[in-house]
């Protein structure tokens, strides 16, 4: 089967139309190597994400062209994603004190890892045929069901997420979603469309957009740079759905990071009315800036926020709160595959506790009679259901509330939603919607209590 492989793919790749050399090939085979080598010491040794590592390496190898980014790139994803295989090619010590971070692999387990990636992954690349050469003919590479995820994953899944073909998703590149920032989606469309990005509407989510095979830099075209279309994934977009303010009124994004759904929800709102994005760092509020500017926000304002009980004039007195929470991000292992071999368990249930901490905290921002919306882009219970559970023992006046599923407009009357790919070709986010319940005060004489 691998002989076969092999001579086709060095069949097709050795005609005249291949104007690379074997020289050059070889140059990307190994800046390849030295790329993926840079990328697994990040990651588990220093806990650094593949995505920002693989970028900080592009920019210290200028030489590397753009035909080299999309083959190293595609390399290196290609083996996180396949890690639960490609592990096995390591013996037990090596692959020890690889994922420990002690040790980085040998060049020649560089080799066999590249060469086992575009194997599995059917890369057709004109370096793949040399790669093969590397991988031994008695070398079997099969899929074990299972393998995708750290066996300790499991157990932390609630029983009706369907991890079986959630396991199945982690093995497919992840796809791109956009949400348009103009009213004319249409036009929008056909624009990115005439630029070599062709782009198709969802049925329900009048804003986004999925992106098929885009032959452009989104983020160097003018309909980016002005701000016309945000890249955010489709469950994502479902979160600012389910929170649903409305034009005029005032919300607080309490984790509001870089400000995806700050934007999100300040368009929900028409522009019109305050969206106030906190964050406990406040370096990544200064890129919300940027983005507000860059699209023309004018009703979002930014404050530094220190984790604890708002005080004073920000005390009950928004419309509506949205605590996108810290977590372990285990609903976006499509799309960062190497989160789910450098996260341990014990860390599931610290951030379980600050979870916990902020989303109380951030409760005391909501007026009586408005909003707490509650997600995370985790699968596992601990981190969703758990922590709204609890929320509620703690805090009588808060109650789940019914809405629709963004996605599919199923009724989702328990006010807690789990999305999945299931749902759209989309990450897993976890969703939840609760009430507070407006102030009672009863009349003189003990007459009938009356909501004000």
């Amino acid at each position: 089967m691998h002989r076969k492989e092999y001579e086709k793919l060095k069949k097709k790749h050795s005609t005249p139309a291949i104007s690379v050399s074997d020289r050059k090939l070889h140059t990307q085979l190994r800046t390849a190597a030295t790329a993926l080598r840079t990328v697994l010491c990040a990651a588990f040794g220093d806990r650094r994400p593949a995505d920002r590592t693989l970028s900080t390496f592009f920019r210290e190898n200028r030489q590397c062209g753009s035909r080299d980014r999309q083959f190293i790139s595609e390399e290196v994803f290609a083996v996180w994603r396949e890690w639960g295989t490609l592990r096995r090619l390591l013996t037990d010590e090596r692959r020890e004190a690889v994922e420990s971070g002690r040790s980085g692999p040998s060049a020649r387990e560089l080799e066999l890892l590249l060469a086992g990636a575009a194997r599995l992954e059917k890369m057709d690349f004109p370096a793949v045929h040399l790669l093969l050469e590397k991988l031994p003919a008695e070398t079997m590479l099969q899929r074990i069901p299972g393998e995708e995820l750290p066996e300790w994953v499991g157990p932390l899944v609630p029983p009706e997420f369907p991890l079986a073909r959630y396991r199945e998703r982690l093995l497919l590149r992840p796809p791109m979603w956009l949400r348009a920032q103009v009213e004319s989606v249409d036009e929008l469309a056909s624009a990115l469309t005439a630029r070599g990005v062709p782009v198709r509407r969802h049925d329900r989510v009048r804003k986004a957009l999925a992106v098929e095979n885009a032959r452009v830099n989104l983020f160097t075209l003018p309909e980016f740079r002005a701000g016309q279309f945000e890249v955010q994934d489709l469950a994502s977009q479902a979160i600012g759905l389910a929170a649903a303010p409305r034009a005029g009124e005032r919300w607080l994004d309490a984790c509001a990071g870089a400000g995806g759904k700050t934007l999100q929800l300040a368009d929900l709102m028409e522009r019109r009315g305050t969206v106030v994005a906190s964050d406990i760092r406040a370096y990544k509020l200064e890129d919300l800036r940027r983005r507000a500017r860059r699209a023309g926000f004018s009703n979002i304002v930014t404050r530094e926020w220190d984790g604890k009980p708002f005080r004073g004039r920000r005390k009950e007195s928004f419309d509506g709160v949205l605590v996108d929470a810290p977590c372990s991000c285990s609903g976006v292992w499509r799309r960062n595959p190497d989160g789910r071999w450098v996260l341990r368990p014990e860390e599931v249930a610290e951030t379980a506790r600050l979870q916990s901490s902020l989303l109380s905290a951030a409760a005391t921002a909501v007026r009586p009679g408005g909003v707490l919306i509650y997600a995370t882009c985790s699968i596992f219970a601990m981190e969703n259901r758990e922590r709204v559970r609890e929320f509620l023992v703690e805090h009588a006046d808060f109650s789940p509330e019914a809405f629709a599923h963004p996605l599919t407009g199923a009724p989702v009357s328990d006010g807690c939603l789990q999305l999945g790919p299931e749902d759209g070709d989309c990450d897993a986010m976890f969703v939840a919607r609760l009430r507070r319940r407006p102030v009672r005060e009863a009349e003189k004489g003990g007459e009938e209590i009356r909501t004000k």
